[in-house]
């Protein structure tokens, strides 16, 4: 597969796309813990990564829930940022049109649920405030007039297609290698650019499936051919192919389909046990219908015609068991694009010696959700496959990020972007 991003339509999510040697992009996305189901996304596609092209007439929806029965007096402010998350040197008005500090007035109280919360929305570029520069985007919340108040933080991303970028993702020729990697091979054409310096201006990364496990990131090209970097050959960018995502599906919870061991109600919350997993570290590749580590808000309400889920879903505690022996060197997270990829102990596993199983209580709102199981070791190192295996017939989505940024230049571009599914 050959593709040239002259127009992109990105599909993913989340919360995690700033990456710079280390996962800088967990530590961008914050909120408080009564703030729930944080998501940033493209308007129209729940699960997509979000970003859109500088004046294209498309829209990031920022949207969280307070689980509160009260509104809260709000506000919101934009401010833009270099890809590893440090403000750029822009005033205000030089990269956006408007205010950047504006009320949040869309605002809904959830219905029909037993746990009770109220549901805002941000939608990117609005009446109040427009981007006018591409690149990456910080979102804060905060209560009126008290903007060190810190309740949420996401970031989005704003393209400009100026770079064409060139790319393969094959299976592997090594021995060694193809039964678990993706072989990526990777060009950018800098025509349209004022580029001098193309090891010191550039920067390229490349995200799997959202998550900054499996990424590459401050990529240099290999070779330079006039205008055309390379920044990969045949078999000198591995990327491990992981395996499909385990699914959790919590559109039900009034009564327990075939994926549920029990529903049980204690008030104010519905708890979901369910099957117990294994580890499939060495298991034979079995193809998976997943969202590439994404989630979608549904649930089956009561009143049929009624189908805004985002005020509908419940909130309910999913009982998430894994099969394993203690593991000696680390601990074991429950992660997706649900966490945003986060490591903490809201989605960290406790061992039960009695059941030989690792076991986790989450607090998410009703939908379809993705996950894994991540070991972290003491010494900080993050295992993706000790679980999960890895296999080179595994489905991915892969972003390329093109970063400009001249050496006189007061922020940095995003050049170029484009997403190529395997």
């Amino acid at each position: 597969m050959k593709l040239r991003a002259v127009h992109i339509a990105v599909c993913l999510l989340v919360s995690v796309f700033f990456l710079a040697e280390t996962t800088v992009a967990q530590s961008l996305v914050f909120k408080r813990p009564d703030v729930h189901t944080l998501r940033t996304y493209v308007e129209g596609d729940e699960t997509s990564f979000p970003l859109i092209e500088l004046n294209s007439g498309g829209r990031v929806i920022v949207e969280f829930d307070i689980l509160d029965s009260n509104i809260a007096d709000l506000e919101y402010s934009l401010r833009h940022c270099n890809s590893d998350g440090t403000p750029s040197n822009l005033l205000p008005a030089e990269y956006a049109n408007g205010f950047t500090i504006n009320a949040i007035t869309d605002y809904s109280p959830s219905v029909g649920t037993t746990v009770q919360y109220i549901n805002y929305r941000i939608g990117f570029p609005n009446d109040d405030v427009q981007m006018l520069l591409s690149g990456c985007y910080q979102v804060d919340v905060f209560y009126t007039g008290r903007p060190d108040s810190l309740v949420a933080r996401t970031m989005f991303m704003v393209c400009e297609q100026l770079a064409g970028i060139d790319v393969e993702i094959l299976k592997p020729q090594t021995a060694v290698s193809e039964r678990h990697s993706h072989d990526v091979r990777l060009s950018v054409d800098c025509s349209d650019l004022p580029v001098n310096d193309f090891f010191g201006e550039l920067s390229v990364s490349v995200i799997q499936n959202g998550s900054p496990f499996n990424s590459l990131t401050n990529l240099k090209p290999k070779q330079i051919a006039g205008r055309e970097l390379i920044y990969s050959y045949a078999g000198d960018m591995m990327i491990s192919g992981g395996n499909e995502f385990r699914r959790l599906d919590m559109r039900y919870l009034r009564r327990a389909p075939v994926n549920y061991n029990q529903v049980d109600y204690h008030a104010p919350f519905f708890h979901i046990t369910t099957p117990t997993d294994e580890s499939r570290t060495f298991k034979p590749y079995f193809t998976e219908t997943d969202q590439n580590g994404q989630y979608l808000i549904y649930a089956e309400t009561v009143n049929k015609s009624f189908d805004d889920y985002y005020r509908a879903a419940d909130y309910a505690y999913a009982h998430l068991t894994l099969a394993s022996e203690p593991m000696p060197d680390g601990d074991v997270f429950v992660c997706g694009g649900f966490c945003n990829w986060r490591l903490d102990s809201t989605n960290m596993m406790r061992y039960n010696f009695q059941q030989h199983r690792y076991e986790s209580d989450l607090l998410l709102k009703q939908g379809v959700y993705d996950y894994i199981y991540v070991c972290r070791t003491y010494t900080g190192q993050v295992d993706t496959e000790r679980f999960e295996g890895s296999h080179s017939e595994t489905g991915n989505s892969y972003f390329f990020l093109v970063f400009f940024r001249p050496v006189t230049g007061e922020y940095e571009q995003l050049v170029g972007a484009l997403e190529v599914k395997n």
